[in-house]
């Protein structure tokens, strides 16, 4: 099957409150950054990431959204905006939560099943089958409106709302976030075991 042309959207503005305001991308997995590791699972798509630009392993785009701290939907709706300056043709958008350091993994599967003619989002889902807005693929002619409507402060959920989803379920680890120290724990416990789901 061919795949519609992609670009990923990775999130790296959060406040990392349970971390105490730590930068959760810049943490150490395996012995490396959160960030570097997943976008070096990227390394076959273009990459835009929304955040304070810094060194990186591989070639991406930086965009940030005005005003800073506008939330996740925010920041999709400014990363969309510089993916398609680079790449006018780009007909899908893979959001990706800068803290998930095993997510690149299902981002095939998700283009995959985002192709199907019935989906307009491919929403990855862990173990609870809660759908994860922030590791889906969206066709951008389904999302591209609401992006331009008053993104500021509007929740992740929001990029769902009134679509056509099919849900891919993926391994756990791939869904795993960094959001306190008990998940850096299983994050880096996950890293000794590739393949493995973190240990709950």
């Amino acid at each position: 099957m061919t795949l519609a042309p992609a670009v990923v959207v990775v999130l790296t503005g959060g406040t990392s409150r349970r971390m105490g305001g730590v930068d959760k991308t810049a943490l150490d997995v395996g012995g490396r950054p959160v960030l570097d590791r997943l976008l070096t699972e990227l390394a076959d798509l273009p990459v835009v990431v929304v955040g304070a630009p810094r060194a990186v392993p591989r070639t991406v785009l930086w965009a940030r959204e005005e005003p800073p701290g506008g939330g996740p939907f925010a920041g999709v709706a400014a990363g969309v905006v510089v993916a398609l300056a680079a790449h006018p043709t780009t007909q899908v958008v893979v959001v990706v939560a800068g803290d998930q350091p095993f997510a690149g993994e299902a981002v095939p599967s998700l283009r995959a099943a985002v192709g199907r003619p019935d989906a307009e989002a491919a929403v990855a889902t862990g173990p609870d089958g809660r759908p994860q807005p922030l590791l889906a693929a969206y066709r951008l002619a389904a999302v591209r409106d609401r992006l331009d409507d008053a993104p500021h402060g509007r929740p992740a959920r929001h990029l769902l709302t009134g679509l056509r989803t099919v849900a891919v379920s993926v391994d756990p680890r791939m869904t795993l976030d960094v959001d306190d120290p008990a998940d850096l724990t299983a994050a880096r416990d996950a890293a000794l075991r590739p393949g493995s789901a973190p240990t709950p």
